[in-house]
């Protein structure tokens, strides 16, 4: 599957296919990669990639009649632009429009865009979507980022303490988030909803700030040792070195009337391990 490469001026770049408008790799101006790519994925058309950044839409999970978490992730978006701005940024806009296969599953018309800006430490990834019909549609989204960590026993995510969450591994029971850090331990699903607008996931070598904006959600997700086993396109171990942290618009959906848009979007930002302000 090709890969288009968007590289700032400061060397800091981005891997995306046009499958899904999927963000595959993100690598700071003089750093490491922080996204988690299986080395199993497919790769084929039309088939989920295991990693990155996985656009959602319009629907979340199993939450509604459509195939698990939508559509937009395997459909083919239309590269609008690749460039650096003035100030060097690395620029990409890819958009989905509806079309005779997203409408046997969902009848409305509408216009996605990813738009995708890198450079030095930071990633801000921003979806807009816009009702282009005559009708009223509501739809649910995400961000379905794996951020890639050297061992999640060792990695620590902050700013959900009190929050509540509903918990996939026990029905969906809603529950109140007591940990000061989450510390992943087993398979977790949660959603959490209405929650703060910064995050930061902590290892020892660095910390990730995640910020969101237009999404009031985040799902939580990693699927331990005993969910991994069932995950044909999850490398061996896949689990120790993966955490997503999701920017959704779950809890309470998206409504958008004729001519009206929304945008969501997940600032990304690398800290030294030392930087807690």
């Amino acid at each position: 599957m090709e890969k288009i490469t968007v590289r700032a001026a400061d060397g800091a770049s981005v891997q995306m296919t046009a499958q899904g408008a999927h963000v595959c790799s993100w690598i700071p101006a003089g750093g490491q990669e922080q996204l988690f790519l299986s080395k199993t994925s497919e790769w084929r058309e039309g088939v989920a990639i295991r990693g990155g950044v996985p656009v959602i839409f319009p629907q979340f999970g199993g939450l509604g009649n459509l195939p698990k978490h939508g559509f937009a992730r395997t459909a083919h978006w239309t590269l609008q632009s690749c460039s650096n701005d003035a100030q060097g940024k690395g620029i990409a806009v890819f958009v989905l429009q509806d079309n005779e296969a997203s409408r046997t599953v969902w009848p409305h018309a509408f216009t996605a865009q990813l738009r995708v800006t890198v450079h030095a430490d930071q990633l801000n990834i921003a979806l807009d979507i816009r009702n282009t019909g005559t009708d009223t549609f509501s739809f649910t989204a995400a961000l379905h980022t794996y951020f890639a960590v050297q061992d999640i026993a060792a990695a620590r995510l902050h700013g959900l303490q009190h929050c509540q969450y509903r918990d996939s591994m026990n029905g969906g029971q809603l529950c109140t988030e007591t940990a000061d850090s989450l510390h992943i331990t087993a398979e977790t699903d949660r959603i959490y909803l209405n929650t703060p607008s910064e995050l930061r996931l902590q290892q020892p070598q660095q910390v990730m700030q995640i910020r969101s904006e237009g999404f009031a959600d985040t799902v939580v997700w990693n699927p331990g040792a005993t969910g991994a086993v069932k995950l044909s396109d999850l490398e061996p171990e896949g689990h120790q070195r993966m955490l997503c942290v999701e920017a959704a618009a779950i809890g309470q959906p998206v409504i958008l009337a004729a001519g009206q848009s929304w945008c969501g979007q997940q600032q990304l930002r690398v800290l030294p391990a030392a930087d807690q302000n």
